[in-house]
């Protein structure tokens, strides 16, 4: 995996971006030189592909990028090859079948997703739901009155419309931004009664978790919270390996808790965002590893990012290895 290392020569330290890697049975090294003084990021992605191109002529891909903690050479070749297999299977499909597949994939995150947070929605009610759609907004743009639509019912068809905004972002590589994320969660808590008045708005009240002694940020250090973790990603997006990103991401967001509801929803929808835009796979967490998942959220909580990003990188080589 790419790496910053030093050299000291004659009492004097310099900087290089280094790769190793087995040619032909022998190891060999390929490195960029870059100065006497640790570089900026801007520096360095220009170094990085440099580097991947001097790789790509000894025939070597470079799959890990230099500020990777948590994402080994071996893994990262699994999620790259569980990333083409999903691919592959995508381009065997004809049209009708892949968005029959892709319904389905979101079919399940959406059922997933909510149960989490405590929806009892199984696949086939979600399903059920989902397919009234139309039906719904149809009678709403007549100002007709929609009744015997529960909670966790409106929540599925929220995330579903959130899916598709997210879809209309994806089609023209929007960066991921503050207005990006207040739109999405304006959309998520639409209809849901006592919520009204939280939507696309980061919190003004006091957030817990049952259970958990963290405790979350106040109000007034939220949007400060947010914009310094967007220029985090600004700066780390490509000099972190994609599903690290993701995963740091999903884990910084959800510490933060910017929203009175909707936190880890929105976490686990911006994650994928990032890895789809990074041409990684869309990925459910199951609701069956939620307790091992919670787990990792609260390491994250104390800024130990190692547990999610190799719980998302199993479920990303899990869930794509086999199609």
């Amino acid at each position: 995996m790419s790496h910053l290392s030093t050299r000291t020569v004659k009492g004097k330290k310099y900087f290089y971006l280094e790769e190793s890697f087995k040619a032909k049975g022998k190891w060999r090294k390929e490195s960029i030189y870059l100065g006497p003084e640790k570089p900026l990021q801007k520096k360095l992605l220009a170094a990085f592909e440099k580097l991947k191109e001097k790789c790509k002529n000894k025939n070597h891909l470079v799959l890990v990028q230099p500020f990777t903690e948590f994402i080994s050479n071996k893994t990262a070749a699994k999620l790259h090859q569980a990333s083409e297999r999903k691919k592959t299977l995508l381009k065997k499909l004809s049209k009708k079948q892949r968005e029959e597949f892709i319904k389905r994939e979101r079919i399940t995150f959406i059922t997933e997703s909510n149960a989490i947070e405590g929806s009892s929605l199984k696949y086939s009610e979600t399903e059920r739901i989902l397919s009234q759609e139309k039906k719904i907004k149809k009678a709403e743009k007549k100002h007709i009155i929609i009744t015997g639509i529960n909670r966790e019912e409106q929540e599925a068809l929220n995330l579903k419309a959130c899916l598709d905004r997210y879809d209309k972002y994806l089609k023209i590589n929007s960066k991921i931004s503050e207005k990006m994320i207040l739109q999405l969660h304006y959309i998520l808590l639409e209809k849901i009664s006592g919520y009204e008045k939280y939507q696309g708005i980061y919190r003004p009240v006091q957030v817990y978790i049952v259970g958990s002694t963290h405790k979350f940020p106040i109000p007034q250090e939220v949007p400060n919270l947010m914009k310094k973790l967007i220029k985090w990603f600004e700066e780390n997006e490509k000099l972190i390996h994609p599903t690290e990103l993701a995963a740091k991401f999903h884990t910084k967001f959800t510490s933060i808790h910017p929203f009175a509801d909707g936190n880890g929803r929105m976490a686990r929808l911006l994650m994928n965002y990032i890895l789809q835009q990074k041409n990684f796979p869309f990925t459910n967490i199951p609701l069956k590893r939620r307790q091992a998942y919670m787990k990792t959220q609260a390491a994250g909580n104390k800024e130990n990012h190692k547990p999610f990003t190799k719980f998302l990188a199993e479920e990303i080589i899990k869930q794509h290895s086999k199609k």
